[in-house]
């Protein structure tokens, strides 16, 4: 019961105090870690000051040395006279007294007349000359052999400038001692330019050698103190020489004393929180103990009622929780009729009461191993016309109507079912047959009395007779619309389903399947046939057509794939295909002298690409081709599917030079008029016309008047189907233009066809 009510609200109250206190620590050791750091700035920054008076106070000993010593007549006497002797012993004399570290005697130009440090180098006393006469500070610094020296200068005149008098005092660990003991901050003096860096401080060795190897901003640490220099301490610099960044005084302030008050802090705080939890948590189980009981109640109450169970009232609940449970029972009422009404309609067609599709296929489908009856799909024919003509309110009724005849069938039927807008499914305990099917179903389609008005449907039924063999439900519903489907195209009113009917059904499955994988492994070629001009007697026009040599198959008729592409979405690819492929052979030709144009036949859905003309036409450009190297066929059908659109994009063909021909014609169902507007330049009349025209007088005067209707529309005209020498000479007297037929050539690979061309053109020359 991890995730009971009761348990989650003892969890939200420890939750909201764990925040609480969370955010307290958080903000408490926050303030204190930062009141800890202004502490030690403080302490840090009162050091510095310290140190600065300390620095301060020995420039001002020193001076006041000084000029008791420039003032003294026997030492500017000596200076004058230059009694080095003398010089070097009231230099030595008045150093003890202050006990000066240095003392020096330099020229008004800076030589070196007189110093204690015997070490000191010419470049030490111009360095020291130079830093004394720019400096603006009270003293200057000298390392001199790895020591630092606090050097004040002074002038000795009589009356004139004669000399300058220095004495320094040496920057040792005794001075960094000495400013600890005032300050409590350890120091350090750093010439961080020798290698290894020069330290002297008061820090622990180990802390003085963690110096020598951390990298440290000098720069950076005069503006701000800086932590970590060495780790638990705050460090600040003070640069010693201004003209150099080799001499550093570097302040350290221990933060142990304040580590260690937060971490006391910190742990109580610990103790706090923990002793806290435990009490919340006590307190809030007798909380929710006295909380939960009543709703306890109302979770075991509503278990009854989910389990269909009609439960007692609850004793001694709240008002408002007896309400609940009352609602609860209320509820469990609803739902069971809800479900009831939900599992109707999920298995119920709204319109008419009877099963839907989804019942009927559970239905059969529990039963189906061994089932041995009769099942019928009746449909009703050009239902949509009638339910535009008589409006959809009575449309709805003509089905009910429809449904209630089926209903009242003398036939024992253990399913009826409406599977969508006008079919409906029948099973029959008994066999029936087919003749028994339609003269039970003649009473069904009597006239019906809609608003006032007769209306006569029309049916066709598909019968499949269950032999006890059939496993899968899906396997059943294909043969009973397989069935009606040919009952559908032999115009009769009932059909038998046969065992093979299903071939055709898996052929056309199959070819679907295997249309795009044979165009990338070259199962599908294109054949030429020649289109000869009779008038001139010469060839230079094929209309390519496409092949399918299937692996398994064999060849399949273009009339059965490509229909089957049209209705599967596939025709795109292959129109891209030939395309591709016939362009790619009129550039092989064109190369070889052959200038002959290869005619195209497109589609409906082609017709309804706006961007198909300039994409045809960049490929042709792009294989460096004339634009008349490709020509167009479109049947009457493709240009009546969206007639606006289709006029659209062949205007583009005829702007871009390509020629245009309506193929088939006599078959389709255009009319006169759409040929005057459509922008084509020939028209090919039908094979069905032409095959007869030598022995069929009808057939003959169509033709006739056909040529004579395209000639006057400005148009030439290709005759297809030609078989017969006889048909040549009756054509070429209708002056007919163009023939193309077995009696020239049948249709025929590229290299084949350009033997033919060539021959059939220099025979004729």
């Amino acid at each position: 019961m991890r995730h009971s009510f009761r348990h989650r609200l003892i969890w939200v109250f420890l939750a909201v105090l764990t925040v609480v206190q969370l955010l307290t620590a958080v903000f408490v050791l926050n303030a204190t870690q930062n009141a800890s750091r202004q502490q030690q700035m403080q302490r840090l920054s009162v050091g510095i000051n310290v140190f600065s008076d300390i620095l301060a106070n020995r420039s001002q000993q020193l001076n006041q040395s000084l000029s008791l010593l420039s003032a003294d007549f026997g030492f500017k006497r000596a200076v004058a006279t230059k009694e080095q002797e003398t010089i070097s012993s009231v230099l030595s004399n008045h150093g003890k007294r202050i006990n000066a570290n240095a003392a020096i005697l330099l020229s008004p130009q800076g030589q070196l007349l007189s110093s204690s440090l015997t070490d000191l180098s010419a470049d030490d006393v111009a360095s020291l000359f130079a830093k004394h006469k720019s400096e603006d500070n009270d003293f200057v610094m000298l390392n001199v052999n790895h020591a630092n020296y606090q050097f004040v200068f002074q002038p000795v005149k009589a009356p004139t400038l004669i000399a300058w008098v220095g004495m320094g005092f040496l920057l040792d660990e005794n001075v960094a001692q000495q400013a600890k003991t005032m300050t409590g901050i350890d120091v350090s003096f750093i010439n961080s330019t020798s290698v290894p860096v020069e330290i002297i401080s008061t820090l622990a060795p180990e802390l003085i050698q963690h110096l020598s190897d951390t990298p440290f901003s000098f720069i950076d640490a005069t503006r701000h103190a800086k932590g970590n220099y060495p780790d638990n301490y705050l460090s600040q610099a003070i640069q010693l020489d201004a003209q150099s960044d080799a001499q550093w005084v570097v302040l350290h302030q221990s933060n142990q004393r304040w580590q260690l008050n937060y971490q006391q802090l910190r742990n109580n705080m610990l103790m706090i929180f923990a002793f806290t939890s435990v009490l919340a948590f006590i307190v809030a189980m007798w909380v929710t103990n006295g909380l939960t009981k009543p709703i306890d109640a109302l979770v075991n109450f509503a278990k009854k009622v989910g389990q269909g169970e009609n439960p007692t009232r609850i004793q001694g609940a709240p008002a408002e929780l007896q309400t609940l449970a009352d609602t609860l029972s209320t509820m469990r009422s609803n739902i069971e009729q809800r479900e009831q009404d939900f599992i109707y309609q999920s298995e119920h067609d709204s319109l008419t009461g009877l099963f839907n599709r989804f019942a009927a296929e559970k239905h059969i489908k529990n039963r189906i191993v061994g089932l041995t009856r009769t099942l019928l799909l009746i449909d009703i024919k050009h239902f949509r016309q009638v339910n535009d003509i008589i409006g959809f309110a009575n449309g709805d009724q003509l089905l009910i109507s429809f449904s209630e005849r089926l209903s009242r069938l003398p036939l024992d039927a253990s399913l009826l079912a409406r599977l969508d807008g006008d079919a409906f499914l029948l099973l029959l305990e008994q066999p029936i047959t087919q003749a028994e099917a339609i003269a039970h179903l003649q009473n069904v389609i009597l006239p019906f009395d809609v608003a006032g008005s007769k209306i006569t449907l029309t049916i066709r039924t598909g019968i499949v007779q269950l032999d006890g063999l059939y496993q899968h439900i899906d396997t059943l519903l294909r043969h009973v619309e397989i069935a009606l489907n040919h009952a559908c195209t032999l115009g009769d009113d009932a059909y038998v389903y046969q065992e093979g009917d299903d071939d055709k059904y898996q052929r056309e499955l199959s070819l679907v399947r295997d249309l795009p994988q044979a165009l990338i492994q070259g199962q599908l070629h294109l054949v030429y046939q020649p289109k000869v001009n009779i008038q001139l007697n010469t060839c230079y026009a094929v209309e390519a057509l496409i092949r399918w040599q299937h692996p398994e198959l064999g060849f399949i008729p273009p009339d059965e794939f490509i229909q089957l592409a049209e209705n599967s979405g596939n025709i795109s690819i292959i129109s891209e295909w030939v395309i591709a492929e016939a362009i790619r052979q009129a550039h092989v030709w064109h190369q070889q002298g052959l200038a002959i144009s290869v005619a195209i036949n497109l589609s409906a859905h082609d017709l309804t690409d706006e961007t198909l003309p300039t994409r045809l036409a960049q490929q042709i450009y792009a294989m460096d081709l004339p634009i008349n190297a490709i020509a167009i066929e479109v049947t009457e059908g493709a240009v009546m599917t969206d007639t606006e659109t289709t006029i659209n994009v062949l205007n583009q063909f005829k702007d871009k030079g390509f020629h245009i021909a309506i193929d088939d014609f006599g078959t389709g169902h255009s009319s006169l008029s759409y040929l005057k507007l459509l922008p084509v330049n020939e028209v090919k009349i039908d094979r069905s016309f032409i095959k007869d025209i030598h022995q069929n007088a009808t057939d003959r005067m169509i033709v006739e008047t056909s040529i004579k209707l395209i000639k006057g529309l400005a148009l030439s005209v290709v005759a297809e189907g030609v078989e017969t020498p006889l048909g040549i000479d009756i054509l070429k007297q209708m002056n007919c233009d163009i023939i193309q037929g077995y009696v020239y050539s049948k249709p025929i690979k590229a290299a084949e066809l350009q033997v033919w061309v060539n021959e059939f053109n220099r025979t004729s020359a």
